[in-house]
């Protein structure tokens, strides 16, 4: 196991946390999912990080990264047309030029736009129980932008968090989930968590709907899916394989039959070598269709 390595990165008005752990070789960036964390995925980094350079961060509106001003380079922090952006800030920073991308849940979207974006950079994608759908209601965002509606549910949010955090946990296990679980917990335990969350949230719903762009050239993937995910469905996932096919693209589908939304979580040592076996397919140019 590696040392894990926590950093505050400043990117003009963002100040991103962001977990680090090993050196060399073909780096890997973790991309959390909706109401999660960098610290989520702790370790996961520091087994990962016993071969290679990984890079786990907050995004803004979740965990530890702060937002210091309204706008970041002409664009809302919170919205998700910012996030390949911020992505490819940080890559810059950092001095990574080539990476693997791993993202789950509302992460895996992020990974695969920031493919699309950037093709060169990235080596190889790692789509844990992607979420491909973003919800989309302008109107209804609109609404609750209004400072009464956002003052109320605000509130609500502080009093219901308790009890839609354990929701949220046993909708996401596909098991009991154990007491320990990093998962979420970041999220909701920082003061102005709420207003955050509900930045992020009006952001995405401000968002019109827009179709899932297609890669610009093939890039080796697999996709980790939970078979008793209760989040989102695995049917759309199992869609696209022909499509990534069509194009060329070397795919691999994984199934976890114990688990549901977190396989990273809930089987998570099978999870560490099916990641390790594909990152060295991926340097040695091995990663084919299966």
């Amino acid at each position: 196991m590696a040392s894990l390595r926590p950093r505050i990165l400043a990117l003009d008005s963002l100040r991103v946390f962001l977990l680090e752990a090993g050196d060399d070789r073909l780096p890997l960036l973790i991309l959390h999912g909706f109401a999660s964390s960098a610290l989520a995925w702790a370790r996961i980094i520091e087994a990962l990080g016993a071969d290679r350079h990984v890079v786990a961060y907050d995004r803004p509106g979740f965990g530890l990264t702060v937002v210091a001003a309204p706008r970041w380079k002409g664009l809302d922090p919170y919205a998700p047309d910012a996030q390949v952006p911020i992505a490819t800030e940080l890559l810059e920073y950092l001095g990574i030029h080539r990476c693997v991308v791993l993202g789950h849940s509302m992460g895996g979207r992020l990974a695969y736009e920031l493919a699309v974006a950037q093709p060169e950079r990235v080596a190889g994608l790692i789509l844990v129980a992607p979420a491909w759908e973003r919800p989309s209601a302008p109107r209804l965002a609109k609404l609750l932008c209004q400072p009464i509606v956002a003052s109320l549910a605000r509130a609500l949010l502080r009093l219901a968090s308790p009890l839609a955090f354990w929701a949220g946990q046993r909708l996401a296990w596909a098991s009991s989930p154990p007491r320990d679980i990093a998962d979420g917990v970041v999220a909701v335990s920082i003061p102005g968590w709420e207003e955050r969350l509900w930045r992020v949230t009006c952001a995405t719903l401000a968002t019109p709907k827009t179709p899932l762009p297609a890669l610009p050239r093939p890039i080796p993937t697999v996709m980790i899916l939970g078979e008793r995910d209760r989040i989102v469905s695995n049917a759309r996932s199992r869609a696209l394989a022909p499509v990534w096919y069509v194009g060329g693209a070397p795919l691999q589908v994984v199934s976890f039959e114990r688990s549901g939304h977190l396989p990273h979580l809930e089987e998570s040592s099978r999870f560490i070598e099916t990641v390790k076996t594909f990152l060295q397919e991926v340097e040695d140019g091995a990663a084919a269709t299966r």
